[in-house]
């Protein structure tokens, strides 16, 4: 009978109190030691082809010794100009944008990233380090290391415009790494002037580079040997892109001072006084008009008739005809003479580094963008957001300064107007 009841379901009586239903026993995170939680990083190393190398840190490494790491690992310990850094985490999708590491904050934020993701996938999760290809390649060139041309992806046919990494403050002489400072300025040179002998406009027979107001301006050879030059001695400020800001190169800033050399010689150009337009033979001898200040010569009493002289054609006020479509093909193997948009975001970065505008440019070469003006063809900065995954406010500016330097360049061309 006791078997019965106890089989039977609990009866509740009024005035009965039910049973209190047993608590689940909830298990608290373990928290894991920082200097216990190991941290794998996989950073890419410049001799290497930027393939990367697993380096295990902890969580309880400070962002300056972890810094030091990485440059070190990257190669660029004893650079003066380091690289941008951003990380991705191993779970991310690849269309995650990568986060900019530049500060103890960011640094900070990434410990965070990976401890939640670790509790999240139960496992451990790993942090991808990136360096633009442009800073890598130009590491190999500073480190004489040649690439060994097994680099696969999009895009890595592609030449890369060497950058100017800066010599190290100390340790460096004229003759580090066996190349002397005459073979190096040698070397800037033949870079300068295939860099600057591609322009459409001009042709490949000269250098030339657009000035502060546009126009196309060629380089002399002296230009280009002080150019090569300041590169050779790693003058701060000085790269393939940007001449040193002197009197020879004042056409291409703004704060340059003119030079007075150049101001004397156009002064002494200069005639004292203004000639007229047309200038016949003087009526009273065969001799010129006389200076001011001066009697003048030949016989007064003799005047001579003036031989007339047919005027000068006047420059034509009427609007130019257009030219006519020509039907030949295009020119597919034409340059373009728009500028490069990796070149071109490191300019824009040294006006407004706290876009971190530097971060975009792997973006750029997933989608196979070259030249800025394949940025103006998606028209709206809504729509460059979109497809390239970077925020409203840099879109925005990115495509204002692209069009106003794609105007720059059509009026320099001729083909813009006005």
């Amino acid at each position: 009978m006791s078997v019965l009841l106890r089989s039977l379901p609990l009866l509740l009586f009024p005035g009965s109190v039910p049973p209190k239903p047993k608590k689940k026993s909830v298990k608290k995170p373990v928290e894991v030691d920082p200097a216990a939680h190991k941290l794998i990083l996989y950073i890419p190393r410049a001799e290497l082809d930027g393939t990367n190398q697993r380096t295990l840190l902890t969580h309880a490494t400070p962002f300056d010794e972890a810094l030091d790491v990485i440059h070190e690992t990257i190669g660029c310990a004893d650079v003066g100009k380091k690289p941008a850094l951003t990380y991705k985490l191993s779970n991310a999708l690849k269309s995650t944008q990568a986060t900019s590491l530049r500060s103890e904050d960011d640094w900070t934020g990434c410990l965070d990233e990976v401890t939640s993701a670790e509790g999240e996938k139960k496992k451990s999760i790993s942090v991808n380090i990136f360096v633009t290809d442009q800073y890598l390649a130009s590491l190999r060139a500073k480190l004489g290391v040649k690439a060994s041309g097994t680099t696969k992806g999009k895009g890595k046919g592609k030449k890369l415009l060497i950058l100017d990494l800066e010599h190290a403050e100390s340790g460096d002489d004229d003759f580090d790494d066996g190349v002397g400072i005459m073979e190096k300025e040698k070397n800037f040179l033949a870079e300068l002037q295939a860099k600057y002998s591609r322009c459409q406009l001009c042709g490949p027979e000269k250098a030339c580079k657009v000035d502060i107001n546009g126009n196309h301006t060629k380089l002399s050879n002296n230009q280009l040997r002080a150019w090569s030059n300041s590169l050779a001695l790693g003058t701060r400020g000085v790269t393939l892109s940007t001449p040193p800001n002197d009197q020879l190169f004042g056409k291409f800033f703004k704060n340059s001072k003119p030079d007075p050399a150049a101001s004397a010689s156009a002064f002494m150009a200069q005639p004292p006084f203004p000639f007229p337009a047309y200038m016949g033979m003087n009526p009273y001898g065969m001799m010129p008009f006389p200076m001011p200040g001066m009697q003048p010569f030949g016989n007064l009493s003799t005047p001579v008739t003036p031989t007339p002289h047919p005027k000068a054609p006047r420059a034509s006020t009427s609007k130019r005809s257009p030219a006519l479509p020509s039907s030949d093909p295009p020119d597919m193997g034409a340059v373009n003479p728009y500028p490069d948009i990796n070149e071109f975001l490191h300019q824009l970065d040294g006006y407004q580094p706290r876009r971190h505008l530097l971060d975009s440019i792997p973006r750029f070469e997933e989608l196979d963008f070259y030249n800025i003006d394949e940025i103006a063809k998606l028209g709206t900065a809504e729509k460059l957001s979109s497809v390239a995954r970077i925020s409203l406010g840099n879109s925005t500016y990115i495509l204002e300064q692209v069009r106003g330097e794609m105007k720059r360049v059509d009026r320099a061309r001729g083909d813009l107007v006005v």
